[in-house]
């Protein structure tokens, strides 16, 4: 019994050494994330949401469509707008169970129930065709990719 305990212990350590998120190429700094791989700035808290020294993300995170979220970052002005998919994506740790982001940094998700989608600024591709009624959104549950018409509402993180 106890060389079970001890297997299943020594399992569950190294699934969770796993899952430990890269922190070492992002900086927190505020409301603000600094990736120094890639140089990205995203905001640390979602539409909706304001970050506030000591508290972190505060608020409600709002669910919008991609037009209302680069109007949204085109108001916020600085080079503020919607990230692509592969910048997106690059904040997914796979590795992880849910969420696949780094909640510490990033705060708290919005799952409606069929996941944290978070809407991107790239069209969807299938083949070599480009769909212009469909664009990628991931979900930070998961870290599954899927495309959505132009009406869907999400959950937004501005990069810059």
């Amino acid at each position: 019994m106890k060389q079970y305990v001890i297997i299943f212990l020594i399992s569950t350590l190294s699934l969770m050494a796993k899952c430990s998120f890269n922190t070492s190429t992002f900086t927190a700094k505020e409301g603000e994330v600094i990736d120094t791989k890639s140089k990205l700035i995203w905001k640390r808290c979602s539409f909706g949401e304001e970050w506030q020294k000591g508290k972190g993300c505060v608020g409600e995170i709002k669910l919008i469509r991609r037009k209302e979220a680069e109007a949204y970052a085109r108001s916020l002005g600085n080079g503020w707008r919607v990230p692509s998919v592969d910048e997106l994506l690059s904040l997914v740790d796979e590795r992880c169970k849910t969420p696949v982001i780094n909640s510490a940094l990033f705060g708290k998700l919005h799952d409606t129930g069929e996941g944290a989608n978070y809407l991107t600024s790239s069209v969807y591709l299938e083949g070599d065709d480009v769909i212009p009624t469909l664009f990628y959104t991931i979900d930070f549950m998961n870290g599954v990719v899927d495309a959505h018409t132009k009406s869907y509402s999400g959950a937004v993180r501005l990069v810059r």
